[in-house]
């Protein structure tokens, strides 16, 4: 689930709001935090990828351009 979305962060761009579930990054499913920190790694830097999330009962997708956090 998202706990919070930064002001500006890709999340936020893509559309992200607090409360949302996160079902799949880059068509991989995640089942938890520890899946969602391997899967956004290196290789997806400087990439728009889909977010697959459940908003209240609506599954949505968001696409999110990530960027290296400074």
């Amino acid at each position: 689930m998202v706990s919070a979305v930064e002001t500006g962060s890709p999340a936020d761009h893509a559309g992200l709001l607090t409360g949302d579930i996160l079902l799949a990054v880059d068509g991989t499913p995640i089942t938890g935090a520890d899946d969602l920190v391997r899967l956004l790694d290196a290789e997806k830097i400087d990439r728009t990828i889909p977010l697959d999330v459940l908003r209240r009962s609506d599954q949505r997708r968001f696409w999110a351009a990530l960027r290296e956090r400074k």
